[in-house]
């Protein structure tokens, strides 16, 4: 596994809604701030976690690789499917790409030609910009829910819980970051190498930089991948406020409108974020980085490339959820274009052992279901216990759409 992509954003308002569902501080930072931003962010890869978290070489098994939300038969099952090892240990830097550098106005390092017999030198970046961490965006990424996840896998180890980092007072902690020949972090960075230890394969990293007069200044921001709520057992408080707001901002503003114009204003706001943490949320069951499938016909694809191929689909319908049920990652799955269809029609769904189920209309036609792809397990994994619990809502309209479909029929 290489690298994954960095992406960058240096338009205001689209910074402003990136942060929207991530830290409510750094938006207010931005928007009274007359200075000019860039933001800069990545899903983490295998490459850039810290080697303790990963196994070193294929000797060692797939429970040293800790810091995946997988435990070691998901993995195994997701390397069998495809045809493709989950990785050992190479590098453990951060990987940032040469345009991140140059903005932040910091050399980038180069491998020195000839023999590699002694180690590259680091560049501290504090030499160069005033570095920050965002303090509330770091509330789980501590030891103690670090090892709380991989006691839920099943890896049979546990790290010192005295491994987390200490923030200052207040809405920021100065940090040190070095950069390295493959990226950023060292062992040296004391503080940020704790906070290292709890980021986990498809967490996000976030990188605002204000450039501002004098020092540019550079804020450090963490997302947990969506996968971790469901295996700590605790909100997203962060995606939770962050809806509430937008309600709140809705029912002032459009009062006057009608219910209709209402939905599709709340669909715009949060449809496609909500679509993205699917993704992100289904990137850690393949061993390809920011590749995504849809679990009923196994139809994949960069998400980043071809994003229209795959539709965010609603297990209880969006009309029949509350406000806190409406965009429940559990309440969602990320499903090819065909595949959402059917379900959304009630056409197809899924049985208390985790089975497609399909209309008698379509049922024994085998020729169809083979061309759609339907003839084949459920990737089941990502069926977790919420998730079944909104299927039993799917499932009993599933029943009541059959009964009226057979009275129409004869």
């Amino acid at each position: 596994m290489g690298h994954s992509s960095v992406n960058f954003l240096d338009d205001k308002n689209l910074i402003v809604d990136f942060l929207d569902s991530r830290s409510q501080v750094m938006v207010n930072y931005v928007n009274n701030s007359a200075s000019r931003f860039s933001l800069w962010y990545k899903n983490l890869a295998h490459s850039d976690l810290t080697n303790r978290g990963k196994r070193n070489g294929s000797h060692e098994g797939l429970e040293k690789n800790l810091l995946y939300y997988l435990s070691v038969p998901e993995m195994k099952a997701i390397e069998e499917a495809n045809k493709k090892p989950f990785e050992s240990a190479k590098q453990s830097n951060i990987g940032m790409s040469d345009a991140f550098y140059r903005d932040l106005g910091v050399e980038r390092l180069q491998r020195r030609i000839g023999p590699q017999q002694t180690q590259h030198e680091h560049i501290v970046l504090n030499d160069t910009v005033d570095v920050f961490l965002v303090n509330e965006t770091v509330q789980y990424f501590t030891m103690p829910y670090t090892n709380k996840v991989i006691h839920k896998l099943a890896k049979g180890v546990r790290w010192d819980d005295s491994e987390t980092i200490t923030c200052a007072e207040g809405d920021f902690t100065p940090i040190q970051i070095t950069q390295a020949i493959h990226g950023l972090g060292t062992a040296n960075d004391t503080e940020f190498h704790k906070l290292r230890l709890s980021m986990f394969c498809n967490d996000t990293f976030i990188v605002l930089i204000e450039h501002c007069a004098g020092r540019k200044k550079m804020y450090v921001m963490l997302d947990k991948n969506p996968r971790f709520y469901t295996l700590a057992g605790v909100n997203n408080t962060a995606w939770e406020n962050y809806l509430k707001t937008k309600r709140s901002q809705e029912e002032a503003r459009l009062t006057a409108k009608t219910t209709l114009d209402v939905e599709d204003e709340k669909n715009r706001n949060r449809q496609s974020k909500w679509k993205v943490l699917l993704a992100n949320e289904m990137m850690n069951y393949t061993t390809h980085e920011g590749e995504v499938f849809c679990p009923f016909t196994q139809i994949s694809g960069n998400f980043e490339a071809v994003p229209m191929l795959f539709i965010a689909s609603h297990i209880k319908r969006f009309s029949d959820s509350d406000c806190d049920e409406a965009f429940d990652i559990n309440n969602g799955l990320l499903l090819c274009a065909n595949a959402d269809a059917l379900f959304d029609k009630h056409m197809i769904t899924v049985d208390e052992n985790k089975k497609l189920i399909f209309s008698f209309l379509i049922d024994n036609d085998y020729m169809l279901k083979q061309k759609l792809l339907l003839n084949q397990p459920i990737f089941e994994i990502v069926l977790n216990e919420k998730r079944m619990e909104y299927m039993k809502d799917h499932r009993e309209i599933f029943f009541k759409k059959e009964q009226e479909r057979k009275r129409m029929s004869v």
